[in-house]
């Protein structure tokens, strides 16, 4: 399942977002990632949510972002979800590419078993029409 929460910067889909993950995890019977650029929702993040920083690895691309998350689901077969804040800015790709990096994000699910929440800093309006089934806010 794939699930992508849109707005602009300052309207709360990092807090949306970390209630979200906050709420899953107590109920999920394996394991909940949080990926963000930094570290600076540490404290708001349950400690039943491992939270990983992407700034240390230089994802300059999406590959280099797949790479990182193919690695981060090898070393752990127990993630059922995988909350990824600023997905657009951790890539440095742009609305369009979304369409890629959801259908890539489509076949880890389905062949892994997990589930995304993604976070992107958009408008639901400047999303590709594909996008729409996505859409939880």
């Amino acid at each position: 399942m794939i699930r992508i929460i849109t707005g602009n910067p300052g309207e709360g889909k990092t807090k949306l977002l970390i209630d979200k993950a906050n709420e899953t995890v107590k109920h999920l019977t394996g394991h909940a990632v949080y990926i963000d650029s930094c570290c600076s929702h540490r404290l708001a993040l349950s400690h039943h949510i491992r939270l990983v920083e992407t700034c240390p690895f230089k994802l300059d691309n999406t590959q280099h972002f797949f790479g990182f998350l193919c690695g981060l689901l090898a070393s752990n077969h127990d993630i059922q979800v995988v909350f990824i804040d600023e997905l657009l800015k951790i890539t440095h790709a742009s609305i369009d590419e979304l369409i890629v990096i959801v259908d890539e994000m489509k076949r880890l699910s389905n062949e892994f078993n997990v589930d995304f929440i993604i976070g992107a800093s958009c408008s639901n309006k400047d999303l590709p029409s594909q996008m729409a089934p996505y859409l939880i806010a």
